[in-house]
């Protein structure tokens, strides 16, 4: 799966819409994350509307971007989907983050850039874009996605580095382990 090497975090793109067909095949690498207990709680709105992306942009320090991508995706958390019987059902983060990384790798895949935009657990940034969007209180959003066509070329990065690998205990050295030392 050569995307998770070559994809890189986008944050400027050309003024071309994204096809429907590409948006429906990044939407279906979404759905096809794994979640906890198989609960599925991500529902995902979709931005289009200039001021809306001009708006979602101003609600973030860092997404300056998503006011000049061609489209944003919300990711958002059904918090009623998610519950468990023994627990308050936290588990929608990691669920929405693996959703979240199968639509920017889907993203690569389709020839566009991407950029993953933290919006949970900072709760003014939640309320300010929820009130906007009207969401109803049980549906979180969890990650912005801007996406779109590249306005230049990204060379992917090799960020393995093997001194962050241990192997059976603290401290010892994956690299060590397969060489017998």
């Amino acid at each position: 799966m050569s995307v998770i090497f070559t994809r890189r975090s986008v944050r400027s793109y050309l003024p071309k819409p994204v096809e429907d067909d590409k948006i429906e095949r990044i939407l279906r690498a979404g759905f096809q994350a794994p979640s906890a207990h198989n609960k599925q709680p991500w529902e995902f709105l979709l931005v289009s509307d200039r001021e809306d992306l001009k708006a979602i942009a101003g609600m973030s320090p860092w997404a300056g971007m998503v006011e000049k991508a061609p489209l944003a995706i919300a990711c958002c958390a059904d918090t009623e989907r998610s519950k468990f019987d023994d627990s308050e059902g936290a588990w929608w983060v990691q669920d929405l983050s693996a959703a979240t990384e199968n639509i920017l790798l889907q993203i690569e895949e389709e020839g566009l850039g991407g950029v993953w935009l933290g919006w949970y657990p900072d709760m003014e940034r939640v309320k300010i874009f929820s009130a906007r969007f009207a969401l109803p209180s049980h549906i979180v959003p969890v990650s912005m996605i801007a996406l779109g066509y590249p306005a230049h070329p990204h060379r992917p990065a090799d960020r393995y580095d093997a001194s962050r690998v241990h192997y059976g205990r603290w401290g010892v050295s994956w690299e060590e382990s397969r060489s017998g030392a």
